[in-house]
């Protein structure tokens, strides 16, 4: 009885334990214990992938740092406070803005439609207007069409300044164009320092050929007059004519002669017969041509005209410079002509200034005269030469000296 008694106590222990085992396994099955805990870690989508901290636009990309515009384009003047510091020879030189920018209004030329190998050239001229000498230092050209040349390198105050274009129609053709850059210098208690630019421009014509380039008139004397002849080339269209030739001063006349014309080949070749009055005064001129054609592509071409028209009788100026005081002055004065001709009087204001007489009718007269020294001052006079010639009458013949008082050794007496 005793031994049924432990059988039964047994056998309810092993299906106590089979029931708890069973329990347990249950409740700590693996699809009930890790799927909803652990989904919030092997899912954690804020912690792998975490766009606050891995593409923050407001730190990768932040246009207040990177492109400040503030510091990194400073317009001139934009800040408060700034300054125009002075610059050094090695930078920009220290000059006014605008003092060599009203000194002309004239900084244009055009030289229209020319003929091949004609000479063009233009002269940019303007006054120093300034308080102080120009210097002109540099002249340079955009291109080399355009040769420029300065005429005047320094300029006092009141005078002019030049500066030369010439166009090369050698060497180029069609529609041409340069600027020119100046550099200059003014000087003062600071010198400043600026350039002007001057353009010009053309079109160069390769079917119309000039030869020579330009009429000069050289060695003509007053009252002869004078001709001269160039030659102009056409090819292309055979009915090409000239209809006029028109000029800017009334003492030069021009007549184009037709010399050729071929309808096969389409040349056609004119003479410009050039002459120039007996009235052109003595002196330098330059004048221009106009040649006016049938041609609907040009209103003309300008052909340059210029000389020298010497007067009859030639005489030089005196210029004596400094002459010491009391010191004897007696020197000849040179007269010629290509006509004889007889010295009738010497007329002078200054008493001081003595001519010898002379007698009859020579092409060369050679004159003595004197000059009294006791007197300290500067002598500026003209003479006046009154001869029988009746195409000159008179002859004028600047005079000038400066009597100084007489030195010895570097000092006066």
């Amino acid at each position: 009885m005793k031994n049924r008694s432990v059988v039964i106590s047994v056998l309810a222990g092993c299906l106590f334990v089979i029931a708890v085992t069973t329990s347990n396994a249950h409740a700590f099955s693996p699809q009930r214990s890790f799927r909803a805990p652990t989904s919030k870690y092997n899912n954690a989508q804020r912690y792998n992938s975490v766009p606050k901290y891995n593409s923050v636009q407001q730190y990768n990309k932040v246009p207040a740092y990177n492109s400040v515009p503030k510091y990194n384009s400073v317009q001139p003047n934009s800040s408060r406070g700034s300054k125009n510091f002075p610059s050094s020879p090695y930078g920009i030189r220290t000059s006014s803005p605008t003092w060599y920018q009203s000194l002309t209004d004239e900084r244009e030329h055009d030289f229209g439609i020319v003929a091949t190998t004609s000479r063009q050239e233009h002269i940019f001229q303007f006054v120093n207007s300034t308080d102080g000498d120009l210097s002109l230092t540099s002249i340079r050209t955009s291109c080399g069409c355009t040769k420029p040349k300065i005429l005047t390198k320094n300029v006092r105050p009141g005078d002019l300044v030049k500066v030369s274009a010439v166009f090369d129609t050698r060497n180029f053709y069609g529609k041409r164009g340069a600027t020119l850059t100046v550099s200059l210098q003014k000087s003062g208690a600071i010198t400043q320092y600026g350039e002007i630019q001057f353009s010009v421009k053309g079109e160069i014509r390769r079917d119309v050929v000039l030869n020579p380039g330009e009429i000069v008139f050289d060695n003509v004397i007053v009252s002869e007059g004078a001709h001269r002849t160039a030659r102009m080339l056409y090819a292309g269209n055979p009915a090409w004519k000239i209809v006029e030739v028109k000029s800017t001063n009334p003492n030069v006349i021009a007549e184009a002669r037709e010399v050729e014309r071929n309808s096969a080949t389409g040349r056609v070749t004119y003479d410009l017969v050039v002459n120039l009055k007996e009235e052109q005064d003595t002196g330098a001129f330059q004048e221009f041509l106009t040649i006016v054609t049938n041609d609907a592509k040009t209103t003309g071409m300008p052909v340059a005209v210029k000389g020298v028209v010497k007067p009859r009788i030639q005489v030089s100026a005196i210029q004596l410079g400094p002459v010491n005081k009391g010191q004897t002055i007696k020197k000849k004065l040179i007269l010629q002509s290509t006509t004889a001709f007889a010295v009738n009087d010497i007329k002078s204001n200054d008493p001081r200034i003595k001519f010898e007489p002379v007698e009859g009718e020579k092409t060369l007269h050679i004159l003595t005269y004197t000059l009294d020294t006791s007197i300290v001052g500067q002598i500026d006079e003209d003479l006046t030469i009154v001869t029988s010639d009746p195409n000159q009458p008179e002859a004028i013949v600047p005079f000038s000296a400066q009597i100084v008082p007489a030195t010895i050794a570097g000092r006066s007496k």
